[in-house]
């Protein structure tokens, strides 16, 4: 008798404890299924978005809008939000529906420029310090203006005598007057990159059993500004870079209408 009671407890114990891992496992299912149709805010697009297209066209032109997706069918990476892409592009085409993630974009610098020079147009670079380059507020996108300074008396002084020259018809006076004008107007800002180079620097040794000179590596950072220009005007900008010397402007967001300057020299500068 009592071990038909035990086992009769035992028999209890166990459906009690089926019962209770079967409703368990439903209540598991039940919330996986949950979570697989519960819908998400995800950025999708509207229509076919080409290669390299900056993220703020896409934005712009509401290439983009936040649709609600279960959560099973979202991709990795999927983004709610571009607001931390500004200044990226696609890298690759994006279609129709596809979802936005975040292997969508990268850093036009981590592809090369190629893509960034308008059509007729080349990338020119020249060398810039913070003076030159608005104490460092100009950036990729800005538009400045050129303004190059010209001393050829300084020039012609230590490579002929004026005195030897004779002005022709075919030959002009080579002593003009320094000017300071504006070279280039509304000119867009490709690329600013920074650069080191080794200079290698003669130091005279001053130890008492040698004379010879050793040579010590120095390293220079050098930075750049990229400059969309056409071929014309690359030959003024490097002419000007390497025979004057050049300043750049930087103009305001909403652009400046371009006016004809005559330049400044020492005559006209106090007037």
């Amino acid at each position: 008798m009592k071990l038909r009671i035990i086992l009769l407890l035992i028999a209890i114990i166990l459906g009690a404890v089926a019962v209770i891992g079967v409703v368990a496992y439903i209540a598991n299912i039940k919330t996986s299924v949950e979570r697989e149709v519960e819908k998400v805010e995800v950025l999708v697009a509207t229509k076919n978005i080409l290669k390299e297209t900056p993220v703020e066209e896409i934005l712009s032109t509401d290439s983009v809008f936040s649709q609600a997706v279960p959560s099973k069918y979202l991709a990795d990476g999927v983004l709610t939000s571009l607001d931390n892409y500004k200044g990226y592009v696609a890298v690759a085409p994006i279609n129709k529906g596809e979802q936005i993630t975040s292997t969508n974009f990268i850093k036009p610098e981590e592809i090369g420029l190629a893509f960034v020079v308008p059509s007729d147009m080349i990338a020119v670079s020249i060398p810039i310090d913070e003076v030159i380059g608005v104490s460092n507020l100009i950036n990729i996108g800005d538009r400045v203006n050129v303004i190059a300074t010209f001393k050829p008396s300084q020039q012609q002084a230590g490579a002929v005598s004026s005195e030897n020259i004779e002005a022709t018809e075919t030959t002009p006076a080579l002593i003009q007057e320094d000017i300071t004008r504006i070279l280039l107007w509304d000119i867009e800002v490709l690329y600013i990159g920074t650069r080191t180079i080794t200079q290698q620097k003669d130091t005279q040794n001053s130890g008492l059993l040698s004379g010879q000179n050793q040579q010590k590596d120095k390293e220079v950072k050098i930075t750049t500004v990229t400059l969309a220009v056409t071929p014309e005007e690359s030959e003024k900008l490097i002419f000007s870079e390497e025979l004057g010397s050049v300043w750049l402007a930087l103009l305001p967001t909403e652009g400046m209408e371009k006016t004809d300057t005559s330049g400044q020299t020492l005559d006209s500068i106090f007037k």
